[in-house]
């Protein structure tokens, strides 16, 4: 395996050819002193058959050091082994520290993350939430001063919080920076401003009050008697995207405040601690929680020593605000990409490539009859040159409906400048368009058999048992097209 750069807006690996990346979310939410999955060789050819070449595997810091200083070599020698395998087969690793509510507080709330230790209530005690899972970020003093603690800094048995948990970010640099299987490092899920959400939340509800009384872009008089009946289906296919970005446009500078006072040094001081064992993976720049509706982002790139680090980039998430919740049927696609839209322009503003670190979030991944909204999102990723990483592995997604959707032909490498790539309106063919540098390979997954239609040479690299491919296009320096048209019913 090739080590994985970024330069400006791109990923490159050692060839100087462009990289994409596409996978699932695999998350161990659960305490134990194993992974969660059986991430065995059965899954790994799998997973790579199905076009898949990146884990962002979510892991908490509550299994890894569940006692203060001392790590679970248990729980790492099952990391081990997913290493090994993902590097055998050729799949990248983004570890996530993943944290919902900061902690899971003994079963109580609903979250994940930091183990008791590391939680400073100030003697407030967790409650189960109400109504959707996420509701203490904005209501549970429990949270709120676990967090104002954490970006504080206090000592924990005589030593800081983030001291602590750089530590840990190190022990973890040092065990598996060498591997070539690494892609990179996401420090924190979803990060929380503690009690400051609650302004964040003041702001936003005024906001919105502002523009549902004089926005010109709903109709009040389609909104509010459906808002009477509660007829959600009604209110939900009348908040158009432009709407929900009028909402957020108004928070940026209350935003601010947290990511540059307590995130940006945060990152800066993580990455400090990683890059003191290893210069390898790539550090992954998340956003805020709230910042998920399309909050505009406030962070710099992130600087170790005070200079620029060179291998970091972006990994945005969004969902509808439907998600978790049993309206996610109704979850619209042009209020998802208003989201992603902001994500593009800070994209844009770091300079950094981007991987879409979460989307999708429909709770059943049996269930086909979102999949229009989930393919939109696609395309516009597609269309940005994203990678994309789904939320998430349920433990038998690779023989589900969902591989229907994710399971797709996709650039894997591109030996040159990329243009574009697309898929036709009825799926039915892939179009990738490029600027070759004559010297290298360029590598398409096709997800079953095609026609191939192109002037450059090609090549069968890899072929699997499920009929796709890993296919190399040989093309002389200048403009190259290549076209993939499948023989055996839709193209997805």
């Amino acid at each position: 395996m090739e080590r994985i750069r970024t330069c400006e807006l791109h990923f490159t690996d050692e060839h100087g050819r462009l990289r994409f990346f596409n996978g699932m979310n695999i998350d161990d939410k659960q305490i134990g002193d194993v992974f969660r999955y059986p991430l065995d060789r059965a899954f790994f050819e799998s997973y790579a058959a199905k076009g898949f070449n990146l884990i962002r595997l979510a892991v908490t810091w509550a299994n890894l050091e569940p006692q203060m200083g001392v790590y679970s070599e248990s729980y790492l020698r099952s990391l081990d082994e997913i290493f090994r395998l993902a590097e055998e087969f050729g799949v990248y690793i983004l570890l996530d520290m993943h944290q919902d509510l900061y902690s899971g507080f003994d079963g109580v709330g609903g979250g994940d993350g930091a183990p008791a230790w590391a939680c400073l209530t100030d003697g407030k005690r967790p409650r189960d939430y109400r109504f959707v899972w996420a509701e203490a970020y904005f209501f549970g003093p429990w949270v709120h001063n676990c967090f104002d603690h954490f970006w504080n800094n206090d000592p924990v048995g005589g030593r800081g919080l983030q001291d602590r948990y750089a530590d840990l970010w190190q022990m973890l640099a040092r065990r598996y920076g060498d591997s070539e299987a690494l892609f990179g490092f996401d420090f924190l899920n979803e990060p929380a401003p503690g009690a400051y959400t609650k302004t964040l939340l003041a702001h936003l509800l005024g906001s919105a009050a502002l523009q549902f009384a004089f926005s010109r872009k709903i109709k009040r008089r389609v909104l509010l008697p459906a808002l009477l009946k509660g007829d959600m289906k009604t209110v939900l296919e009348n908040l158009p995207g432009a709407f929900v970005e009028d909402i957020t446009q108004k928070l940026p500078k209350a935003e601010a405040r947290f990511d540059r006072n307590s995130y940006q040094p945060f990152l800066n001081k993580m990455a400090a601690a990683v890059r003191a064992v290893t210069p390898n993976g790539i550090l992954m720049m998340e956003q805020p929680y709230l910042c998920n509706t399309g909050v505009r982002l406030s962070l710099e790139p992130i600087t170790v020593n005070g200079k620029r680090e060179e291998n970091q980039c972006f990994g945005p998430h969004a969902y509808d605000f439907t998600v978790d919740t049993p309206l996610y049927q109704y979850a619209n696609a042009d209020r998802v990409k208003a989201f992603f839209n902001e994500m593009r322009r800070s994209q844009l503003r770091l300079n950094v490539p981007t991987i879409v670190g979460e989307w999708g979030g429909c709770s059943n991944n049996k269930d086909t009859s979102w999949f229009p909204h989930a393919n939109e999102l696609l395309d516009y990723f597609d269309s940005n040159a994203w990678g994309q990483l789904y939320w998430d592995y349920h433990g038998d997604d690779l023989d589900a409906p969902l591989m229907e959707m994710l399971s797709r032909t996709v650039p894997v490498a591109v030996a040159g400048t990329c243009v574009r790539f697309f898929r036709s309106a009825d799926k039915t063919a892939f179009t990738l368009r490029y600027r070759a540098d004559g010297k290298n390979e360029t590598l398409i997954y096709a997800h079953r058999a095609c026609e191939i239609a192109t002037a450059a040479r090609v090549r069968t690299v890899k072929a699997f048992k499920n009929g796709a491919a890993l296919l190399g296009v040989q093309a002389q320096a200048g403009e190259c097209s290549v076209v993939l048209r499948f023989t055996k019913g839709d193209g997805r």
